[in-house]
């Protein structure tokens, strides 16, 4: 085994810099604003997909249209619950010392909130002729088997 001495340059050439932190309150105030932009141009974008295809929908009453709808339905609605509620648990002790969990459902977000009650009123007609046609598949499935 052979020994090789390896010549390293000393740490006196070294520039040494301090960068000063911001805190992270900055980064996440910044992370949310950027965040709250994105989601109201991501719901401002499924709501007048939603509207679109509910016309298209009316018009038409074809399977394929329908599927849509459901989905950007299903998308819409997944969006607003998981930004504008927040679930959390707390532990607490009965007053003959039992140990007890609360789930409790903090809303965030009026204005999210808002927004899905405007689409629901919106679309009502549309989604009560979703709710027979789900009736009327479940019906025909119950018939298959």
């Amino acid at each position: 085994m052979d020994i090789k001495r390896i010549d390293a340059t000393s740490g006196d050439n070294i520039e040494i810099k301090r960068i000063e932190k911001t805190g992270k309150d900055f980064s996440f105030t910044l992370l949310s604003k950027i965040e709250e932009g994105q989601l109201k141009e991501k719901l401002n974008s499924l709501m007048g997909d939603i509207t679109v295809q509910g016309k298209q929908l009316a018009e038409h009453m074809d399977l394929k249209y329908l599927k849509k709808y459901r989905a950007l339905i299903t998308e819409f609605i997944n969006e607003i619950v998981a930004h504008s509620h927040k679930f959390s648990r707390e532990n607490f002790l009965d007053r003959r010392g039992r140990h007890r969990v609360y789930g409790i459902i903090r809303l965030i977000n009026k204005d999210l909130d808002d927004l899905a009650q405007e689409l629901i009123k919106e679309e009502k007609e549309h989604i009560f002729i979703l709710n027979k046609v789900d009736e009327i598949r479940g019906l025909l499935l119950d018939i298959i088997t």
